[in-house]
């Protein structure tokens, strides 16, 4: 299990991230599930992967940035 924190400068709704991140997911088999807590602007994500498969995290960053920005362009990511 890998975590994550970030900080956003803007409010985001998280259904709307959530759908989001899964419509950006469609055929990509090999992405390890991922469960998000929303906490005011902080998100906590929880990777479900093991030792043998970690998500490397500036790809991380990144794939959760993307979604991000798809949502609210003007949304900064500040990872904690």
């Amino acid at each position: 299990m890998q975590r994550f924190v970030a900080e956003l400068s803007l409010p985001i709704d998280k259904r709307d991230f959530e759908e989001r991140w899964r419509a950006d997911s469609v055929g990509n088999e090999k992405q390890p599930k991922v469960d998000f807590v929303f906490n005011g602007s902080r998100v906590s994500s929880a990777v479900h992967s093991d030792p043998s498969n970690v998500w490397p995290a500036d790809s991380f960053h990144a794939t959760f940035s993307a979604t991000i920005r798809r949502l609210d362009r003007a949304c900064n990511v500040r990872w904690l």
